[in-house]
């Protein structure tokens, strides 16, 4: 560096730089001169010509020096100005080139007396500061030159350098501010200060530091070590020599004044290791004392500190430069890196502060504290001294373990102390050369993580106090380069002081782990020491936290010995009880210590505890301990948070390592994320929530081990990837592994204080034999899966170390494919029964399975965990740790387990010996099975017996963790033996989760006083949720009796919130579930369920689930006989009669239909009403409550719920199909339904003109359908039943259904208010709408242009009645409504298959619309007389064509055909005349019809009447018999509808016509009898006058008509029927229109056809067998059990798809999609049934389609016969919004559950839990799936039902295809369709004479085909028009 300054400095002539060296030593210069000659050299020589030209005239320069030091002084005590303070700087730069030029003349004692006057003076007290520090840094120069040399004065000089520090008698003096030079001068006496020693520039008025000995400490080891590189040594190595010199007098001496307790026994090499104990603060006063060398203290930690940093540097030199400006001393903000100082300059010194060279370097002007900048050499000469000698490595730890033994007044200090070993840990790659390993040669390993240690979480990071992150300087060079280039030889250390090692390079090498032992134990100091001030207790939590963050960073990256694993243990139990032993109860509060601490505590050493586990053997002894420390803190709520966050993450790690499970990415989810990537149409991947966790909580369950190379040697090597859990979705099968299950119910859970794996994995064990143990050897070798010779052969080539950590700087975590575990394998029998350490095993056998139980005999454990299954192991990666994270006591502890790709492992016999965990006595460390298992059942009892904790508060909070803890098990065990593809059913999983373990501390916890009961109420919902499910094992016999216990004790309290708690959690399930004797509780939960519907409290009481529960027993009396129960609050036992169970259950039932506030739990108890019916009236048992059961269904039609009134409308329509077993019930109830379901709807509807909101008008249509649906039930003799004072029902209904169309006026309304408010009792119900108030919803959501629901479904229904009452089903059945001819069939001249255009050149065709409501066609076509049977004439003799007319309207399509009846079969063809004569029997000469009858008294007369239902024949007729009043009374009885009056015969007589008087019928009357009386007696007179004239005049004559030809215009007969029906009538002119002929025109009658006139409904049937719970096995089933078959037959009938002529749901004809299906239908309603069964399945395609029509119907019907309860998402289909799931169940009932989305409101009548019989199933199952579907369709957004669509597309065809035409035009179209083509049309004016006209017509015949269109067949028709003529054929006939 000097060589290349000098090249920038300004140098002096070379000729007058020799005349300056000539005058230097030239003795007849004056002195001045001299020396400015001398400066002048100074200033143009290097360090090298200044060395030698100094050698060459030493004497006389240091008389130059010496005359001119002399005059300077005699100047500055004359008066002491400006001037002669620079030249005393001029001298004092010369005098320090002759010390630092001339070393070796002055080490010999050169000018020795001269030269320490000098410095003396310089020395002096009187002086001023900078004086005395040039003096200081001057005396340190000589001093160190001296050496050895050095007089025994010089040596009391340096002791005495530092006022008020030592034991110097002259120390006082200068101790303090307040005394004066002049007064310090005269007092003064001694070595420095002695008679003749004057001051030589006195500082009066100078400003002086708060700390003067502090200022010179720092200045003092400042410049020892600054000063050593400016001495120009011949020899270089003199600098070290110096250096060592200087440290070993500074450490003999002030050392020990500055540390008095400082042992110089401590050894780092043989380090004690006893645990700290607790310190008061009162005791550390007196080490404070005095003020001014307790902070000298910090000034060393810190100048110690900065030498042993090894941080990145710069790379600067290191100088120090004294501060100029003098004041008080203040404190320097500290840092996790404390080496940053105020930097001060003083003009004229070329010395500069020593500095780390932080980036952030803290100013304080008003410091005297040194700062360090960068220097090279002199660092690396004080690194070398400080760290190749045993003795000074030692005083380093030795000072280091006083700082922490300081009080938290030196808080600096040791913050500094800790950021040192921070650093040394945290960069393990530069650890200093005591750290290293004895046996290392050369460069220490480099790690693998690189995470800084400051990146550990800091709390309360906006604390202003807590100190900022800072960079330390980078010029320092490195430690790693001391530790191989430093290490000096046994000579040159001997040559440099006893320090001789013998050369052995490992003398100084201490290893890392006594280095982390120290620490450990010396700074658990901190903790240790109690005060009561709050300033220093916020310090002392500071540093707690400090010593935290590194504890953590130890226990996540270091790799620590067993020895120092322990040690860390033991100082972390310590600490926690030193701290944290008082625990918080009553009325004391914790300290501010204790608050911020406790957290961070409790989270430490429970995972370092863990961590400890995983890396390596902890004794039982110290489990003891840990265990017993932990409970006896249970009383910290911060311990059970921990606790709890533990044991999350612990039960993370367990469905990892044990069931192959990720819990944040379970392949349920990912099924889920499948199909919601589908629905979204997305081809990426749904990116998965991977986090980066960073945070000591959280990383600790990650599976890497410690980052040393060292102890990744010893790991066994396996092979990884082989198999895949079945959890996790793998393609590969496991080995043959036997069936293991698990039971549980021993005492209550506790950590085993052994080491074992299996005292606290106890497995179950399956041989393949049966009943036979197997040999742990051969499970070994199954679960290896490969043979011993195959795994050494793959190990002779190949060894993977099984624990690898691979560096990751993304926060994304490596997915790859998890191997299997194999660590139960590893786990030998034998070894652990023949390890001491090892708890013993037991095999017992289980009557529930054939398996065998291991449990655990040492252990205090209420249960063993008995599920552990093979399952990958992963390799996490590790993530650097992140910065400025928030505190380190956070409470979350969750995970991210990710694994890593890693080749795959070879096995040995000797690595599956050892692949056991070294918790197990293995040698693999991480996370395996057994581990897991281990470590999550100790975590889980380590608080001891929860039920000890005396805070009821953390009581709680233990039984919500356990509950979490227990949700997840139970989602473990859900996610089991799903696979991703689900493509196959995996097998039945080995190993499942201990969902019963809790269960004895849940039986304990329930006998505890009141004031823990907040926890009893959570074992109690613990206890119901672990026991009221489907278990893969059987439960025992003695758990399910204490389980029964608890539930009839915890009943028989009648405390509300408990049987809030059993009725909420136990609910329907607890019957459906298998659980033996559950009937024995009826009377207990019947009695709960009364507790809690009359509670007042309706949101904290389950009142659905209870009122489920209730229903759900509504089987029970029809299937069971007597019953054995509980009696309530006794232990005894009665008989239970099935009626008296029956009328418990519905009375309830019934009540709760009434009173019931709540929304769903009123519908579920209409529901179980609806089911109560049904049951009643499929078992014929009708009990006595069923007429009152329907009264309650009836009023609740009116409750303010639209919810439920519209659940009790569809039981009610439900219950219309067993009309006939009602009427025999009860004659008058269908009736009674009819007419108050009328009423009520009546009084919905609104007003005229008021909107209603959608709600309300779809409760509306629905109680409209439901009158119309038992009406087409109800007989037509009942609905047409009157009395004196009411109408008929059907009147009613029309009435209805007429306002509905209408609207209400407010006369009409209120009628129909009074009318139903006598039907009703309002008083026996709640929560009913009031009648005197407005009633409806009058909230509209119509949109504008929107038709009304409510109108058109009134208009549909009437047209329904109209055309379907008594008529339904017709002869071909319930499939057929609407007929399917169309109006070009049987047109055999229209060459077409469909509505096409054609039809509009057709002459007998023409299309119609009535009303405005229905569209008309009139077909004329030839009768088909040729036809077996003659078609629809049936052999009459008739026209030769037929009118058909089609009518199209809201309720379908109808044909009607008639035709010209001429004679009866027996007439002859041919004339007519001929007929007439056959007719007459004129041919076989017969005699004539008498006019008169015979008398009638020739024949006997009888007063037989003929029934109504005969039909009166003239052959059977005998003659008083009046035919046609017997025929009219048959007309009435076989069509009522032809009834002009409904209810009234037609038989009856006329009545008497209005303005006919009584006198004038009787007359009338008295005149026919006289006429008859008259013929009578005519008759009597002449009847034997048969010869004779006058008998002819007896005999009719027969009329026989006349001879004529038949004419057959094409469109006759369908004019005809339009002037018989009167459509051709003048008033009927406005209500008969034309339609306009176009394409569109048929378009719209297409869409019409196609449209269904019923509501449809597809519903799919899925069978699932056992074992089955993939897509692709449950579709392949061709067959199904009995039991399903019986099912499937009761929902509909079957029919044969490719004859079938209903609505078929998309399934084909032509049987690709199966034969025959199962349908359903109903007037209004028609229902197909897609069952798999029935569908193919044995190719590919047959597969697609099959699944494409199950999976699109929005409503599935499972019916399950798996073990597991069937889950949405094995059918994967975006639709499917309901699931009713059918469970046979082992009694004969059936569980019925019913899986619906979010959105999807409530529908019945069954509900989720419902129990069910074989006889009512398949009935309720088809009601409640077509009202899902109903209640689904109603959701979709722009739904419009059948009716809405029908009538929208009638109003699109009146609106744009009516043609409105003037009479003139409607009648030729009448008259002719389309005219024929050889016809034209002409207007006959008045003035043309009829051959004229006749003229036009011949001449217009070439062009009359052009004339004639379809589309405008009467263009030439105006209002003009007189005549039409026909032309036809050559005879030119015209008609007119």
């Amino acid at each position: 560096m000097s060589s290349v300054l000098d090249m920038f400095r300004t140098r002096t002539k070379e000729g007058e730089l020799k005349k300056s060296v000539l005058k230097v030593s030239d003795p007849k210069k004056d002195a001045l001169t001299r020396f400015k000659h001398l400066r002048i050299v100074l200033d143009n020589y290097s360090k090298l010509e200044a060395k030698d030209f100094f050698e060459a005239n030493y004497s006389h320069i240091y008389f130059i020096f010496n005359d001119n030091f002399s005059n300077v002084e005699a100047d500055l005590k004359q008066r002491a100005n400006r001037a002669h303070r620079e030249d005393l700087d001029a001298i004092l730069f010369v005098f320090e080139k002759i010390l630092t030029l001339l070393p070796e003349l002055i080490h010999k004692r050169w000018m020795f007396h001269s030269i320490g006057r000098i410095l003396k003076k310089l020395l002096h007290p009187g002086n001023g500061l900078k004086i005395r520090k040039d003096g200081i840094r001057l005396f340190l120069l000589w001093y160190q030159i001296l050496n050895e040399n050095a007089s025994e004065e010089c040596h009391e000089i340096f002791l005495q350098l530092v006022p008020g520090l030592g034991k110097g008698i002259h120390q006082e003096v200068l101790y303090g501010k307040s005394q004066s030079g002049a007064e310090s001068k005269e007092s003064c006496s001694g070595i420095i200060i002695s008679g003749d020693i004057t001051p030589i520039l006195p500082g009066s008025g100078e400003k002086l530091p708060d700390n003067i000995t502090k200022h010179y400490f720092d200045a003092l080891i400042y410049y020892m070590v600054s000063e050593v590189i400016k001495v120009e040594w011949k020899n270089k190595r003199m600098r070290e020599t110096c250096f060592v010199f200087l440290f070993d007098n500074f450490k003999s001496s002030y050392l020990m004044w500055l540390l008095p307790t400082f042992d110089k026994a401590g050894d780092i090499y043989n380090p004690r290791l006893d645990l700290p104990e607790s310190r008061q603060v009162s005791e550390l006063e007196s080490h404070d004392m005095p003020g001014n060398v307790s902070d000298c203290r910090y000034s060393f930690i810190k100048w110690l500190a900065h030498f042993v940093f090894i941080s990145k540097q710069h790379d600067k030199a290191i100088e120090n430069q004294v501060p100029e400006t003098v004041g008080s001393e203040e404190d320097i903000t500290e840092t996790d890196q404390p080496m940053a100082a105020a930097a001060e300059n003083m003009p004229g010194s070329n010395a500069s502060t020593l500095s780390t060279g932080s980036h952030h370097s803290e100013l304080d002007s008003m410091t005297s504290s040194l700062c360090y900048e960068e220097w090279v050499d002199e660092n690396d000469i004080v690194r070398s001294v400080l760290l190749t000698s045993r003795e000074n490595i030692n005083i380093i730890h030795e000072s280091f373990r006083q700082a922490f033994l300081f009080s938290l007044n030196q808080s600096k200090s040791i913050k500094t102390v800790i950021s040192v070993y921070k650093d040394w840990f945290q960069h393990a790659d530069q650890k200093p050369i005591f750290m290293q390993e004895p046996s290392d040669i050369g460069l220490g390993h480099a790690p693998d993580h690189h995470s800084s240690l400051s990146d550990i979480l800091e709390e309360d990071s906006s604390d202003e106090s807590a100190p900022q992150t800072k960079d330390l300087s980078k010029s320092l060079p490195s430690l790693d380069s001391i530790n191989n280039s430093r290490i000096r030889n046994a000579s040159y250390l001997g040559a440099i002081g006893d320090l001789a090692d013998g050369g052995r390079l490992n003398d100084v090498r201490a290893g890392i782990q006594k280095v982390l032992q120290v620490f450990i134990v010396n700074s658990a100091n901190v903790f240790l020491l109690q005060t009561d001030d709050e300033s220093a207790m916020s310090e002392q939590v500071d540093l707690c936290k400090k010593v935290i963050n590194i504890y953590r960073y130890l226990v996540m990256n270091i790799n620590m010995e067993q020895k120092t694993w322990e040690k860390m243990l033991q100082v972390l139990l310590c600490i926690t009880t030193g701290v944290l032993g008082d625990v918080p109860i009553f009325n004391r509060k914790p300290t501010d210590l204790q608050k911020r601490l406790a957290t961070p505590i409790f989270q430490t050493i429970i995972v370092t505890w863990i961590r400890a586990n995983l890396c390596v053997f902890v004794s039982g002894q110290l489990w003891d301990q840990f265990l017993g420390v932990l409970s006896s803190l249970s009383g910290w709520p911060e311990l059970i948070r921990q606790w709890a966050n533990t044991m999350d993450t612990l039960t993370r790690v367990l469905a990892k390592q044990v069931y192959g499970l990720d819990l944040t990415d379970l392949p349920l989810q990912r099924l889920t994320e499948q199909k919601e990537k589908r629905r979204r149409g997305k081809s990426q991947e749904i990116p998965r929530n991977k986090s980066n966790d960073k945070s000591f909580s959280r990383s600790w369950s990650k599976n890497e081990p410690p980052n040393d190379k060292a102890f990744t040697s010893n790991a066994v090597p396996f092979e990884r990837g082989k198999y895949k859990s079945d959890g996790a979705g793998g393609s590969k099968s496991r080995p043959d592994l036997n069936k293991q299950r698990s039971l549980s119910g021993e005492p209550s859970p506790s950590h085993s204080r052994q080491p074992s794996n299996a005292s606290d994995s106890a497995l179950y064990i399956r041989s393949n034999s049966d009943g036979n143990l197997a040999d742990p050897k051969d499970l070994v070798e199954r679960l290896k899966g490969v043979t011993s010779e195959e795994m050494r052969e793959k190990h002779d080539s190949t060894v993977i170390p099984a624990c690898t950590v691979s560096i990751s700087s993304t926060s994304e975590n490596i997915d790859s494919p998890a191997p299997e575990d194999l660590e139960v394998a590893k786990l030998s029998m034998r070894d652990l029964q023949s390890d001491p350490d090892v708890d013993s095993i037991s095999f017992e056998h289980s009557e529930q399975d054939t398996s065998y139980r291991c449990t655990d005999s040492r252990s205090p454990s209420p249960t063993s965990i008995h599920s552990r299954s093979p399952s990958p192991i992963s390799e996490l990666t590790v993530h650097p740790q992140q910065k400025d994270c928030p505190t380190p006591d956070r409470d979350s502890l969750h995970i991210e387990m990710a694994a890593t790709t890693t080749d795959g492992g070879i096995e040995t016999k000797e690595c599956i010996n050892d692949m056991r965990s070294v918790l197990a006595g293995g040698s693999v460390q991480g996370w395996l099975p057994d581990n897991a298992v281990v470590l999550w059942k100790r975590m889980l009892g380590i608080l001891g017996d929860v039920n000890q904790i005396m805070d009821p508060e953390n009581h709680v909070m233990v039984y919500e963790e356990l509950s979490k803890i227990l949700d997840t098990l139970h989602k473990i065990r859900n996610n089991l033996g799903v696979t991703e593809d689900n493509t196959f059913s995996p097998p039945p999983p080995d190993f499942i989760p201990p969902t019963t373990i809790f269960t004895p501390w849940e039986f304990e916890c329930l006998s505890l006083p009141d004031d823990y009961k907040r926890g009893k109420l959570l074992a109690y919902q613990l206890l119901c949720q672990t026991v009221v499910k489907r278990h893969d094992v059987p439960l025992s016999t003695e758990l399910l009796s204490q389980f029964y216990m608890c539930l009839h004790t915890g009943i028989g309290t009648r405390d509300q919130e408990i049987i809030n708690v059993l009725v909420k959690h136990c609910g329907p399930r607890f019957f459906s579930t298998p659980l033996q004797s559950s009937t024995l509780l009826l009377k207990n939960f019947i009695q709960a369920v009364e507790i809690v519907l009359s509670s007042s409290d309706l949101r904290q009481t389950p009142r659905s689930e209870a009122l489920s529960l209730i229903g759900s027993l509504m089987c029970f009396p029809n299937h069971y006989q007597d019953l054995q129960v509980l009696n309530v609050g006794e232990l005894s036992v009665e008989s239970l009669s099935s009626n008296t169970l029956k009328e418990c259950i519905i009375s309830q039932l019934l009540n709760s239909a009434k009173k019931e506030s709540a929304e769903t739990a009123r519908c579920i108890a209409l529901s179980s009403i609806g089911v109560y019916l049904y049951e009643e009236l499929c078992h014929q048992t009708l009990h006595s409550k069923l007429h009152e059961a329907v009264i309650v269904l009836l009023g609740n039609l009116r409750c303010k719920h639209k919810v439920a009134a519209k659940t009790a409308t569809a039981i009610l329509s439900m219950l219309c199909d067993h009309t006939d077993q009602l009427l025999n019930y009860h004659a008058a109830l269908p009736k009674h339904i009819i007419e108050v379901v009328t009423a009520t709807v009546s009084v919905l509807i609104p007003l005229t003109g008021i909107e209603v909101s959608q709600e309300e008008r779809k409760l509306i249509v629905a109680m409209l359908f439901c009158v119309v649906e038992w009406c087409m039930k109800m007989p037509i003799s009942l609905l047409l039943e009157t009395t004196d004072t009411d109408r008929s029902c059907v009147f009613k209904v029309f009435q209805v259904l007429d306002v509905a169309v209408k609207g209400h006026s407010t006369e009409s309304l209120s009628q129909a208010r009074q009318l139903l408010a006598g039907m009703i009792q309002d008083s026996d119900f709640a929560h009913l709408r009031e009648l005197h108030s407005p009633v409806g919803d009058y909230k509209s959501d119509r949109k504008s242009g929107e038709s009304d629901s409510i109108q058109c479904a009134a208009k549909l229904l009437i047209n329904h009645m109209v055309n379907h009452m008594c008529h339904f089903p017709m002869g071909s059945g319930a499939s057929r409504l609407s007929s399917s001819i169309q109006e070009h069939h049987d047109m055999e001249e229209l060459e077409v298959n469909d509505l096409k255009q054609e039809i509009f050149y057709s002459s007998n065709i023409q299309f119609f619309v009535q009303n405005k409501r229905t569209l008309v066609s009139f077909i004329e076509l030839p009768a088909l007389v040729d036809l077996p049977g003659g078609g629809v004439t049936a052999g009459l003799t008739t026209a030769r064509t037929v009118c058909r007319v089609l009518l199209r309207d809201l309720t379908g399509k109808y044909a009607w055909e008639s035709s010209m009846l001429y004679a009866p079969p027996w007439c002859q063809e041919g004339s007519s005349v001929k007929n007439a004569k056959a007719l007459l029997d004129l041919s076989s000469g017969s005699e004539l019809e008498p006019l008169l009858s015979h008398d009638e008294h020739d024949a006997p007369l009888t007063d037989t009447e003929r029934p109504s239902s005969m039909m009166p024949l003239y052959n059977l007729s005998l003659p008083h018999q009046d035919n046609l009043n017997d025929m009219l009374r048959y007309i009435g009885h076989t069509s009522p509808e032809c009834h002009l009056i409904p209810g009234e015969p037609l038989n009856l007589e006329a009545g008497t016509p209005e303005g006919f008087s009584t006198e004038s019928e009787e007359a009338i009357k008295g005149m026919v009898i006289h006429q008859k009386v008259n013929e009578l007696q005519y008759y009597s007179k002449h009847k034997m006058d048969q010869g004779s004239l006058g008998f002819q005049k007896m005999l009719a004559k027969p009329q026989v008509p006349c001879e004529g030809e038949e004419t057959t215009p094409p469109f006759q007969m369908c004019r005809m029927m339009l002037d018989q029906l009167g459509l051709l009538a003048w008033e009927q002119r406005c209500h008969f229109d034309l339609l306009r002929k176009s394409d569109k025109l048929l378009r719209e009658l297409k869409n019409l056809d196609n449209q269904k006139c019923r509501e449809t409904h597809k519903i799919a049937v899925i069978y699932v067998a056992e074992g089955q719970e993939d897509k692709n096995s449950i579709l392949s089933n061709c067959g199904a059990s009995k039991a399903f078959e019986d099912f499937v037959a009761g929902l509909g009938w079957e029919v044969d798809l490719e004859t079938h002529q209903g609505f078929l749901g998309g399934l084909q004809q032509n049987r690709t999609t199966g034969n025959t299906a199962p349908y359903y239908a109903t007037s209004l309603t028609e229902c197909i049934f897609h069952v798999s069964t029935r569908m193919p399945s044995g190719t590919d395609d047959a597969m697609h389609i099959k699944m494409r029509h199950l999976g699109n119907d929005e409503i599935h019907i499972i019916w399950s016969e798996h073990t597991r309860d069937y889950r949405r998402g094995i059918i994967p289909t975006e639709f499917g919004d309901v699931l009713i799931i059918i469970y046979p169940l082992p009694s004969g009932l059936y569980r019925i559950e019913i899986n619906k989305k979010a959105e999807v409101p409530y529908f019945g009548p069954l509900f989720d839990g419902a129990i069910l019989d074989r006889k009512v199933l398949p009935g309720l199952v088809r009601a409640t799936a077509i009202n899902a579907s109903r209640v689904k369709r109603s959701l979709l957004p722009f739904y419009h039902s059948f009716y809405e669509e029908r009538a929208k597309n009638f109003e699109t065809v009146i609106q744009q295809h009516v043609d409105f035409t003037m009479f003139e035009d409607f009648a030729a179209n009448v008259f002719a369709p389309v005219l024929p083509q050889n016809a034209t049309i002409m207007d006959q004016s008045q003035d043309l004479s009829f051959t004229a006209s006749m003229t036009s017509v011949d001449q217009s015949q070439s062009s009359a085909v052009d004339q004639v269109s379809p589309a405008m067949p009467r263009q030439s028709r105006g209002r003009k028009a007189q005549s039409a003529l026909w032309h036809k054929g050559k005879e030119n006939l015209v008609f007119y």
